[in-house]
């Protein structure tokens, strides 16, 4: 009874790593396919800036926070689309945090 008071929130605890971004990354493509954004940790909820595009709105979490405090709101692009990132930044997003195959970008709010 005792250890399963102390195994479910270490368990807890353990799975939480695992769902949310790893920021560790570089800039440079981890990959050179598509993946969903939820495979690099990020919570997509549709594409960015229109139905076509591969970049995604992504929700904010407790690693990504910051960015959304001015009015700003996250997206995230493939890291191998280089000419979508580069779009994003010639309209004022920033590059603000790497997940494993994905950039995130804060777009200032109009």
């Amino acid at each position: 009874m005792v250890l399963n008071k102390i195994f479910a929130p270490a368990l807890l605890f353990a799975l939480g790593g695992c769902f949310g971004p790893n920021l560790d990354f570089g800039e440079e493509p981890t990959t050179f396919r598509y993946t969903e954004a939820s495979a690099s940790g990020l919570n997509a909820v549709r594409p960015y800036p229109t139905a076509e595009d591969v970049c995604q709105v992504i929700r904010e979490n407790q690693e990504i926070r910051d960015p959304v405090d001015d009015g700003s709101f996250l997206i995230a692009c493939p890291k191998h689309e280089r000419g979508a990132i580069s779009d994003r930044q010639n309209e004022g997003a920033q590059v603000v945090a790497q997940a494993r195959h994905w950039t995130i970008l804060s777009v200032p709010a109009r």
